[in-house]
């Protein structure tokens, strides 16, 4: 049984303080199967399609909370939540942001 492939669109929040006057967004096109994590999403799109492209992950398990953003409007770990659909991926806090999803200081789930 093999599995199904999907093409997906990964609209990601774009901002380098030191380029841009004011934040914008991206999206790209992302193949997906199952088990395909937001952040495999990120990690290819930084790797294959953007390498300008910056977000921050640490241990990539769901325990560190370091990859938190909001997903479609909801603030989760981009490690542990599944890609399955279109997504607009944005930072916790617009106001924190080194680059594009890295944020100046560690989040939290409370935020």
């Amino acid at each position: 049984m093999s599995e199904e492939k999907k093409i997906v669109n990964v609209k990601v929040f774009r901002f380098d303080p030191a380029n841009n006057k004011e934040p914008h967004y991206d999206t790209f096109q992302v193949e997906t199967t199952l088990g395909f994590s937001v952040y495999n999403a990120l990690k290819y799109i930084a790797e294959n399609l953007d390498p300008t492209f910056s977000f921050y992950a640490s241990c990539r398990i769901g325990q560190c909370q370091g990859c938190l953003a909001k997903i479609n409007g909801k603030v989760k770990r981009t490690c542990t939540t599944m890609l399955t659909d279109d997504v607009v991926v944005d930072p916790v806090n617009a106001d924190n942001v080194l680059r594009d999803l890295t944020p100046k200081s560690k989040l939290s789930l409370e935020q």
